[in-house]
């Protein structure tokens, strides 16, 4: 599904983890998504309500998670924080993923 009114021009790949392997590493499944990304640097909070910086931001209808991986432009992000905003019946259409 996408948001019809942010642009979902560009693509990401997202590693999501899918569990753990026998040394407690993560296993991941990658998956090509439409987004809009911005490399703005901000102030956001962790998982653990730590201030911390966030070098960019995400826009996405998927449902990142933290502690997924997106990789945009050859680099590997690591997800910080993901903010959701659902429409008037709670479903949620949009994402801003923190990186």
């Amino acid at each position: 599904m996408s948001v019809s009114w942010i642009p979902m021009r560009q693509t990401a790949t997202w590693k999501r983890t899918t569990g753990y392997n026998q040394y407690g590493e993560p296993t991941t499944s990658a998956t090509t998504i439409s987004c809009r990304w911005a490399g703005k640097r901000r102030m956001v909070r962790d998982i653990h309500g730590e201030t911390v910086v966030s070098d960019a931001t995400m826009n996405c209808a998927d449902a990142i998670a933290v502690g997924d991986i997106l990789t945009y432009d050859g680099r590997d992000w690591p997800v910080i924080n993901v903010m959701e905003t659902p429409d008037l019946n709670g479903v949620v259409h949009f994402r801003e993923v923190f990186l």
